[in-house]
């Protein structure tokens, strides 16, 4: 059986426990994962660019990069969730 890997680190699994706790997140998709090397901590989390509905972030782990959605409702709560992500891993 062949398709997405379903799996995500320790790391990971903690970061997006913190994005849930956020008030305005409603839905977080995981996407594909891509292994390359990168400069980021696993767990780190980056904005990559507004998305109808929400935004698209970059996780980061020990393996790779995932791409992963995250729904907003209502809208309006949009900056003040990339601002959140932003002060929570500076980098």
């Amino acid at each position: 059986m062949r398709g997405k890997h379903q799996s995500i680190t320790a790391d990971l699994k903690k970061s997006i426990r913190w994005l849930e706790s956020i008030e305005g997140v409603t839905k977080i998709v995981i996407g594909l994962s891509e292994a390359c090397r990168h400069k980021y901590p696993p767990g780190h989390l980056r904005f990559k660019s507004d998305a109808n509905g929400g935004i698209k972030i970059n996780a980061y782990s020990g393996n790779g990069v995932v791409n992963m959605f995250i729904r907003i409702d209502p809208i309006s709560e949009r900056d003040a969730i990339k601002a959140k992500i932003a002060e929570q891993f500076k980098s």
